[in-house]
């Protein structure tokens, strides 16, 4: 991939990601609790036994580095995320059929089951997080988890196939 590709997916990366991030924020001012988390929940999960088993934990605190619960590194891992699914979505873009909003509506349904299917469920949450989500907070996330793809996908076409936004 070419360096001004990599630029043009991560800057639209971020819209996506601000976008999202706005939506999850206003389901949170209304009360509407999300399935926010869970695939950093995971990581935690699995990286803990190792990271203390090599010392990197003390380490991490010896340099006083944000605590992994604390909302500084929590929204460090969520862009850090997001960015990495945009250059994924370029990556795979070209192998998706369709136009733009259908290449943004299926990447989001692949994550999506994803998250739903082995994320949530590993977190004993069940599936799209019917054991501890009310169907508004599934709906929102997920409406909120498809306008990320969608801006994403919006912004981010290659030159060479139309019109690029970014």
């Amino acid at each position: 991939m070419k360096i001004r590709s990599i630029i043009r997916v991560l800057v639209a990366g971020t819209a996506a990601l601000a976008v999202n991030m706005i939506l999850l924020w206003l389901a949170d001012h209304f009360g509407i609790v999300t399935a926010r988390g869970g695939f950093q929940r995971l990581t935690k999960l699995w990286t803990t036994p190792w990271l203390v088993a090599t010392g990197a934990d003390a380490l991490w605190s010896r340099w006083q580095l944000p605590d992994p619960g604390s909302a500084l590194f929590m929204a460090a891992f969520k862009i850090a995320a997001g960015l990495m699914m945009a250059l994924v979505y370029a990556a795979i873009e070209p192998a998706l059929p369709g136009r733009w909003w259908t290449k943004g509506l299926l990447y989001a349904l692949i994550v999506w089951l994803l998250n739903a299917a082995v994320v949530l469920p590993l977190l004993g949450e069940g599936f799209a997080g019917t054991e501890s989500l009310m169907a508004v907070g599934i709906i929102t996330f997920a409406l909120a988890h498809t306008a990320f793809f969608l801006v994403l996908a919006g912004l981010y076409r290659p030159r060479h196939r139309g019109a690029c936004v970014v």
